[in-house]
């Protein structure tokens, strides 16, 4: 094969695998927003159960930006009350009714 023609095969290629995790990077979510609907379901839930029995919940520790998502989702609920205790690495949330 002549040193051109082998050339252009090789940038097809790599424009052709450039398009090709363009393409599958859009189409499936990332891990890191799995997480957060995860979170956003988990936050939901809980804060059912918490006006549900009036108790508090209190998550499994989390990291900085996980907890926020949690607070994010909840503190438009007017019901619901969110605060961060405890001590890195093992800080967590508490969910309460707000009085």
């Amino acid at each position: 094969m002549p040193e051109k023609n082998k050339k252009i095969d090789e940038e097809n290629l790599k424009k052709d695998l450039e398009l090709f995790y363009s393409r599958a990077d859009e189409s499936l979510p990332s891990e890191e927003n799995k997480r957060e609907k995860t979170l956003q379901s988990l936050a939901a839930r809980m804060a059912k159960t918490v006006e549900k029995t009036g108790k508090n919940v209190t998550l499994e520790p989390m990291k900085a930006y996980e907890r926020k998502i949690i607070h994010s989702m909840l503190q438009s609920n007017p019901k619901i009350k969110t605060e961060s205790i405890g001590e890195e690495p093992k800080r967590r949330i508490v969910i309460s009714l707000n009085k």
